[in-house]
């Protein structure tokens, strides 16, 4: 999972140091939580980006672990739509920028490990299912203005929407060309979750 801020540039811009660090904490604090709840493990920020793995780090070839993860992601997803509008109604209480979330989710293989040097070390993971969800999350990101009234834009690959049967309402958006891929790739929009789906 690959999560980013919608307008994060232009609202950090109009606020002061101390403002930004403490309203950007209390976001990625509360989107940690709901990861670790659901239960993923995040290893990685960037800015107003999160990076969250479901399935890691234990290895599994088992269908319904791995269904499980799928789903556990999704849902994560939509509960972080949920805390998002608390959020807003608080941020907006103390005249503090209000905001909306992109958020890509790729099911596959992944190599997960430490990286870095020999001063600085970070566990994480790489590969091309990460790719693709951080590519998924930017997917025509300026179009996200068009579904007005909604706080979140989840998107999945084909490998994700496999697991779910009848469990979310989703609209296919195609086989899309997305950057650094060399074939289009069958994307799919969450919009709701239709059934109660334990996890």
């Amino acid at each position: 999972m690959i999560t980013d801020l919608k307008g994060y540039t232009s609202s950090m811009e109009q606020m002061n140091p101390a403002k930004v660090m403490g309203w950007i904490n209390s976001y990625m604090s509360a989107m940690t939580r709901i990861v670790e709840e659901h239960p993923g493990i995040v290893d990685d920020y960037a800015g107003d980006g999160l990076k969250g793995n479901f399935g890691v780090s234990v290895p599994s070839t088992d269908p319904e672990t791995i269904k499980q993860n799928a789903i556990n992601a999704v849902i994560c997803a939509q509960s972080m739509e949920k805390k998002l509008a608390l959020l807003n109604q608080h941020w907006a209480a103390l005249q503090l920028p209000t905001e909306r979330i992109r958020i890509g989710i790729c099911t596959g293989a992944v190599i997960a490990g430490s990286i870095g040097s020999s001063k600085r070390m970070a566990y994480t993971t790489i590969g091309n299912t990460v790719n693709t969800a951080g590519r998924l999350e930017s997917f025509k990101k300026d179009e996200f203005n068009e579904r007005q009234g909604t706080l979140s834009r989840i998107l999945i690959c084909e490998n994700t929407r496999q697991h779910f049967d009848s469990a979310f309402q989703i609209e296919y958006l195609g086989k899309q060309p997305l950057r650094g891929k060399k074939d289009p790739v069958k994307i799919y929009h969450v919009l709701n979750q239709l059934k109660k789906t334990t996890h």
